[in-house]
């Protein structure tokens, strides 16, 4: 009769780890894509004598080709200054590899789903890495930079495990109109998922 219990705990224990039925790589794409569709791409408007600033106090060159690390430094420094905000659906739509909306683009990518159909669920943030001085909102404050509303669909993985595709919506308010449809194209390397261009 122990054995029983034991098992049973365990079984609970392994559904309620993964109650809402997105797989650990699910969450690391949608980690991946959040942290790329939150990137401002040239939304932020600095001027020269700011850039200089900003260079100056970080010790940056900007006569010199930029590194990695110092293109870093001043898109966190541009963050801290702007307060960006931006808002996130804590639902995830569903995705079907049959519809019109993926098939071009999966065979583009020879990608065979691993599933056709994904079920709409409920996110948990708790999982999602936002980027640091970039603040989760409900609703845009009157004192920072509002770079939208996302919504994102479940991603789809080829059966391989090592391509996958991902649809979301990011929405220049908060009420969810005026959105730009995109997708993310990824593939994994060394056992991490990396966006392909």
């Amino acid at each position: 009769m122990k054995k029983i219990y034991t098992i049973s705990a365990l079984f609970l224990l392994l559904i309620s780890c993964n109650s809402d039925g997105i797989s650990k790589d699910e969450y690391a794409l949608l980690n991946e894509s959040v942290n790329e569709i939150l990137k401002p791409y040239g939304m932020t408007h600095l001027s020269q004598d700011e850039m200089n600033e900003i260079a100056a106090n970080n010790g940056i060159d900007l006569n010199q080709t930029m590194s990695e690390k110092d293109a870093k430094i001043i898109e966190d420094a541009i963050a801290m200054r702007r307060k960006f905000e931006f808002a996130i659906s804590d639902s995830i739509e569903s995705s079907s590899a049959s519809s019109n909306v993926y098939r071009s683009l999966l065979e583009l990518d020879s990608i065979v789903p691993a599933k056709e159909n994904l079920k709409a669920t409920t996110l948990d943030l708790t999982k999602i890495k936002f980027p640091e001085d970039y603040e989760k909102v409900e609703k845009p404050s009157e004192n920072g930079e509002f770079l939208g509303k996302i919504t994102l669909s479940r991603p789809i993985i080829d059966k391989s495990g090592e391509k996958a595709i991902i649809y979301y919506q990011k929405c220049k308010n908060i009420t969810g109109n005026d959105c730009m449809p995109r997708f993310i194209r990824f593939r994994k390397i060394h056992n991490e998922w990396v966006k392909r261009s």
